[in-house]
């Protein structure tokens, strides 16, 4: 029966005759189940839609997703240093110690981080924060989002209620909260063709309002493109 079950999940064969070879086969299986359930963990933080961080002692990166590695790379607002979580730019230092001073003290932060070319929320949140530990807690960093929905995400959304190609080129601004006036500007179409687009669009996802259509786009699950995926591996 044990045998039989380890072959099924470790593949061992007949190492665990023994039970000298049993324990190695167990070890060997258990291994390999560490290693695909940190696989599948991996993969499943990468198609979440905010870059998340997860730090040691003296700010060490233990794990970052994908959209975290992206952002460390742009060095816009955050960086990689020496495998650690280091500022941009000197002026944003004392915000990210301060905050890694609270994780410390088993406390949550909210920090925004702005320049020329944006703004950049982080929130810091303690992991094991349980002051009998003589371990330096885990800070776990969630950064915001640099877009309301991903786009494949709103043309899937688009295709499941049968927009058609210019009603889906609504929906960002929409998200957006643009009014009418702004997304006929920015579409170059006449007021009344986005009025009718955005009437059809109601009627088809059987929205009542603007405002419900907004709440349900960027309530949607994201639906991560494959390519973008890659760019950070």
């Amino acid at each position: 029966m044990y045998d039989a079950q380890l072959d099924g999940y470790g593949n061992f064969g007949d190492t665990a005759a023994s039970p000298a070879g049993f324990r190695d086969a167990a070890a060997a299986g258990r291994r390999g189940t560490a290693d695909l359930h940190t696989a599948v963990l991996v993969g499943m933080l990468d198609e979440i839609d905010y870059g998340l961080m997860v730090l040691g002692a003296d700010a060490q990166i233990l794990l970052a997703n994908q959209l975290a590695r992206l952002e460390l790379g742009g060095e816009r607002f955050v960086r990689r240093r020496q495998d650690r979580l280091a500022a941009g730019s000197a002026r944003h230092g004392s915000k990210i110690e301060a905050a890694l001073r609270n994780i410390q003290r088993g406390q949550r932060s909210l920090v925004t981080l702005s320049g020329s070319d944006g703004e950049l929320a982080l929130s810091f949140v303690p992991l094991n924060s349980n002051a009998q530990t003589a371990e330096a807690p885990l800070a776990l960093i969630i950064l915001g989002k640099r877009d309301a929905c991903e786009a494949l995400t709103l043309q899937q959304y688009g295709q499941l209620h049968g927009l058609t190609g210019a009603e889906q080129a609504l929906l960002p601004a929409i998200i957006r909260g643009l009014s009418v006036e702004a997304i006929a500007q920015q579409q170059c179409v006449a007021l009344s063709t986005v009025r009718t687009q955005l009437g059809s669009i109601r009627e088809k996802t059987g929205a009542t309002s603007l405002r419900m259509l907004m709440a349900r786009l960027t309530s949607l699950p994201p639906i991560r493109a494959a390519h973008k995926l890659l760019q950070a591996h």
